[in-house]
């Protein structure tokens, strides 16, 4: 099981750190084209999202702000409950979309998550949350997506869990036409 965790992390990392996002040798088609398919990549367009994420790694339901960093790669922040007694959680997690930078609008994901909870003085991590997904962004900004997940739980059973979203997504200067 360690070393499964082990070549997942290494791949996923390495996928970040050497996909063409950050490459300085992605010179493939001219700059004029380039700049064509940034602006008609929805996660270019659309950059900024809210959500209401149901099950997830906090584990009830929580809002959430994402912000695509590159077209591939994600960051997510949450609050929510984690069960019906409402006891709050909170969240951050990366994902990375394996056609980011192509113009299909469902995107298949990867990611990594972490959730807290509040025990009345402090913040305690309490899951490990490492999903695998599809996201859609429609022309009109609203977004779902769904996700299975494995996660290691303080709360319940470790094991396979999921999750999904709805959201609106907000259009920047950045992918106006």
């Amino acid at each position: 099981m360690r070393r499964a965790a082990l070549l997942f992390f290494s791949f996923f990392f390495s996928q970040i750190l050497f996909s063409s996002d950050f490459s300085a040798a992605n010179n493939s088609f001219d700059y004029p084209q380039k700049m064509k398919l940034d602006k008609l990549n929805r996660r270019s367009k659309f950059p900024i999202g809210i959500n209401a994420y149901g099950l997830g790694p906090i584990g009830g339901l929580a809002l959430t702000a994402d912000f695509f960093l590159t077209p591939k790669v994600a960051l997510e922040l949450g609050a929510g409950f984690r069960n019906f007694d409402l006891d709050n959680g909170f969240t951050i997690g990366v994902r990375y979309h394996v056609f980011g930078k192509t113009l299909l609008n469902l995107t298949p994901y990867v990611g990594l998550y972490t959730a807290f909870h509040h025990n009345g003085t402090n913040l305690q991590n309490n899951s490990v949350y490492v999903p695998v997904g599809i996201h859609k962004i429609k022309k009109n900004g609203f977004s779902w997506s769904a996700e299975v997940a494995w996660q290691r739980n303080t709360f319940m059973t470790n094991g396979w869990s999921g999750g999904f979203r709805l959201g609106y997504r907000f259009k920047t200067g950045k992918g106006k036409r």
